[in-house]
C-alpha cells in the first residue's frame, strides 16, 4: 500500500495539470484572454507537461531515460490531439493542426529542457 500512495504522490500534480488544461479548453473563445499568441500559451502549456511526464514516469518505473523522453513526448503530443478534439465542442473554440504542432513542439522542448538540466547538474 504503502508503494501505492508514492505512486499517487508523484502522479498526481501530473493528472491535476491534464485537468487543468482540460477545464481551460472548455472554456468558451470570450472566457479566455490570454496576453501571448495562442501559439506560445500551447507551448508553455505542453512544456510543463512533458516534464511533469517525465518526472512523474522517472519517479515510478524502472525506465530508462530515453523511454521516458519518447513516453512523455508521445503522450503529450496525444494529449495534444485530444485537447483540440474536445476544443472543436466548445462554442467559440475550435480545433488547430497548428495548436497540435505548438503542444508537440513544446513536450520537445520540455524534454529538452530536461536533458540539459540533467545534463548541467550531473544527474545521468
Amino acid at each position: 500500500m504503502e508503494r501505492l500512495g508514492y505512486k499517487v504522490f508523484w502522479w498526481l500534480p501530473t493528472v491535476a495539470y491534464m485537468g487543468l488544461i482540460f477545464y481551460l479548453s472548455s472554456k468558451t473563445g470570450d472566457q479566455i484572454s490570454i496576453p501571448t499568441p495562442d501559439y506560445v500559451a500551447h507551448t508553455a502549456e505542453y512544456f510543463g507537461l512533458s516534464v511533469l511526464l517525465t518526472l512523474s514516469l522517472r519517479k515510478t518505473t524502472k525506465l530508462s531515460w530515453y523511454i521516458i523522453f519518447i513516453i512523455a513526448v508521445l503522450t503529450a503530443s496525444v494529449y495534444g490531439i485530444s485537447d483540440e478534439w474536445h476544443q472543436s465542442f466548445v462554442t467559440g473554440r475550435y480545433s488547430s493542426a497548428s495548436d497540435w504542432i505548438a503542444d508537440t513542439v513544446g513536450a520537445l522542448m520540455g524534454q529538452l529542457g530536461v536533458m540539459l538540466t540533467k545534463y548541467v547538474f550531473g544527474k545521468r
